[in-house]
């Protein structure tokens, strides 16, 4: 990473810190520029405007590249999908950071475009190459509202972090045996048994 890049990220990294703490209302250049340890011309010199910033660091904080990531590898069975996806989903927001920034971020999807685009490239685009491979294993379709279940299954988990009774791991796989019991139930599959029990 050349010095540019470098000053550049520390400016994101750093508004990440600042936005996640005070939102991205709230938050002030001048500290943002603190955080970083540069000035504020040097802030201003890379984003042109805070807007420009918001928005960087909100992009971070949307897992798109981590379910592309999902969709581009090989899985042996839907269990396996399913486990992949929720878990490459939960490790971005082991940083308490992403996890108040994603929050935001989500209710920030109207006042920006670019953020709006990329949630939509997640919960569709993304989301639905991921559900249309986990039908190709199951062999029948998956409803919306089983897909709407375990994306927001996942985001409560994100949400009550600290609460949750079962790490990541168990939650996942647990996760992934019901939905997949639910999918071959409407199915009216015989063969609900699944690799983890």
């Amino acid at each position: 990473m050349n010095k540019e890049n470098d000053k550049e990220e520390k400016i994101l990294n750093a508004s990440i810190k600042v936005f996640s703490k005070k939102g991205y209302d709230m938050a002030t250049i001048d500290e943002i520029a603190k955080k970083a340890r540069v000035s504020k011309g040097i802030v201003f010199f890379y984003f042109k405007k805070k807007d420009n910033l918001i928005e960087r660091a909100a992009l971070h904080s949307v897992p798109v590249d981590e379910i592309s990531g999902v969709n581009s590898r090989s899985h042996e069975s839907a269990t396996e999908l399913l486990t992949d996806f929720g878990m490459s989903f939960l490790k971005k927001y082991e940083n308490p950071e992403l996890r108040n920034l994603l929050l935001m971020t989500i209710a920030s999807k109207e006042k920006y475009r670019q953020i709006e685009m990329a949630l939509r490239a997640m919960c569709f685009q993304e989301m639905n190459k991921m559900f249309s491979k986990l039908e190709e294993f199951e062999g029948t379709g998956v409803p919306a509202p089983v897909r709407r279940a375990f994306f927001g299954a996942l985001l409560c988990y994100v949400v009550w972090w600290k609460d949750n009774e079962m790490n990541p791991e168990e939650y996942v796989r647990s996760l992934t045996d019901r939905i997949l019991i639910s999918i071959r139930d409407a199915s009216g599959s015989k063969n609900l048994k699944l690799p983890y029990r």
